[in-house]
């Protein structure tokens, strides 16, 4: 057997990648699963494996470090991510007997390296087997950084920033629900389909899926084998988007007829769902840089049947002089969602966590303050901006927000709970800041935040042009 053709040598083929040339996660399990002919259940192991071990590489790290000469930042690149390969399956994949790890590890660094490799590889994963104990976590007492950091594979910096800000114990909580398998939410396209008859129809092909109690369009996905290959899919009757993002449209309360910008609106998740709750009647203009997204969100758009969707690729921050008719068409709402450092979806990124860096928050803020501000020059007297990331980070949230209503004074906040869907607020009824916040541990939804500002004054004339 070539064991470089199985689930394990895919994984570690995509995890070398990842290692060696800064590959995104799902590129690189893409990549690899594109070269070998896998089962379902092979193509779900080895994904499992790359996102497992990515996100759990600085755990791992430490526990390799104990029983190996060397440390894995000191080893060759087939060697460490093999160790890492074999000692995720030992320490977090009970379902797999240790000795079928270690000997399959030993195979795929064989297969890629060299009899020494494998030699060394073996030795480290058995004595790991044997003494998982001797790799003891810095004590919480005296280092609670670094506790935290290892035990739950964290980047220093964001346990440091978070424990200042929650404590030990939330931010124990926090960094433990970034390491569960998110939840499988879909949004039901109601231009389409009812919630009740979507999930008639998905359950009568032996998917296991429920309401959601938070979002009214939410459907849960509890087994979804086979999912976006029904037909419900290809016929565009739901998209596939956590119940937090779906508050975000809800807050916008965007009205049948109404004309909508939304800012860096790629790949489309909000912007549809915005389009759905017009009664695709009116005028959303999406705006993206990058064209790629733009040609996802038009491919997203016309498979939900969404016709009222019209796409832009500009910065937007140019917008408004680089088309004089937007200009002087202003809008009735504006959705600014932008680029932000995504330290509310970590559990959905495993590679995230690696890539961000402390000095990415100033870089983006600078951004979003320029984003917000483009959007709120647009919209008319009486308009709505809503503004949100899928950051937890004050400085990405509440303090651009803050900044920019110091700088536009004919802009307030209007409490954005007032616009939540009943069955949220009713599970989560402490809500006393103007704006929405969630986090993963929790609300069990992705980390979001959510303002609405209100510009001041009333608008004469109609939503969309007459004649």
């Amino acid at each position: 057997m070539d064991v470089t053709r199985g689930a394990r040598g895919a994984a570690l083929r995509a995890l070398i990648e990842i290692d060696e040339n800064a590959a995104y996660a799902t590129a690189a399990r893409d990549r690899a699963l594109g070269l070998v002919k896998l089962s379902e259940r092979d193509r779900a192991l080895a994904t499992e494996l790359v996102y497992g071990v990515t996100k759990m590489r600085k755990a791992l790290d430490h526990m390799i470090a104990a029983f190996a000469a060397r440390p894995p930042e000191r080893m060759d690149a087939v060697v460490r991510n093999a160790l890492r390969l074999g000692a995720y399956q030992i320490l977090y994949l009970q379902r797999i007997p240790a000795p079928v790890a270690v000997s399959e590890s030993v195979k795929a660094a064989r297969a890629l390296g060299h009899a020494g490799a494998a030699s060394f590889v073996n030795a480290v994963l058995r004595a790991l087997v044997r003494d998982p104990e001797r790799a003891a976590l810095p004590d919480a007492a005296t280092s609670p950084v670094d506790h935290l950091a290892v035990k739950y594979s964290h980047p220093k910096w964001m346990v440091s920033r978070w424990l200042a800000r929650f404590g030990f114990d939330t931010t124990s909580r926090l960094c433990a629900a970034n390491n569960e398998n998110p939840p499988v939410t879909i949004r039901v396209n109601t231009l389409k389909t009812s919630r009740t008859r979507l999930i008639a129809e998905l359950s009568e092909s032996g998917l296991e899926v429920c309401p959601s109690p938070y979002v009214p369009e939410a459907i849960e996905v509890r087994d979804g084998a086979g999912l976006f290959a029904h037909r419900a899919f290809s016929n565009g009757e739901f998209f596939m988007q956590d119940s937090s993002s779906m508050l975000v449209s809800h807050v916008l309360a965007p009205a049948p007829g109404e004309r909508v910008l939304d800012i860096a609106a790629a790949p489309g998740g909000k912007t549809t769902h915005a389009a759905e709750l017009m009664g695709d009647r009116g005028e959303i203009l999406a705006v993206d840089v990058h064209e790629h997204r733009v040609r996802l969100l038009r491919q997203n758009a016309e498979r939900l049947g969404i016709r009222c969707i019209t796409t832009l690729v500009c910065d937007a921050t140019r917008l408004a002089s680089s088309d004089a008719r937007i200009a002087q068409r202003l809008f009735d709402r504006a959705l600014v969602d932008p680029p932000c450092t995504g330290t509310g979806v970590l559990r959905r990124r495993p590679d995230l966590r690696w890539r961000r860096k402390p000095e990415d928050i100033a870089d983006l803020v600078s951004k979003q303050e320029n984003l917000l501000a483009a959007a709120a020059a647009l919209v008319k007297p009486g308009g709505v901006v809503v503004y949100s990331t899928c950051s937890i980070e004050p400085e990405e949230n509440r303090e651009v927000v803050r900044r920019f209503l110091e700088t536009h004074a004919d802009f307030s906040v209007d409490p954005a709970k007032d616009y939540l869907p009943s069955g949220f607020l009713h599970a989560f009824p402490d809500q006393g800041s103007p704006y929405v916040e969630t986090f993963p541990h929790i609300h069990s939804m992705d980390g979001f935040f959510i303002a609405r500002l209100v510009r001041q004054g009333s608008s004469s004339w109609s939503s969309l042009p007459q004649g």
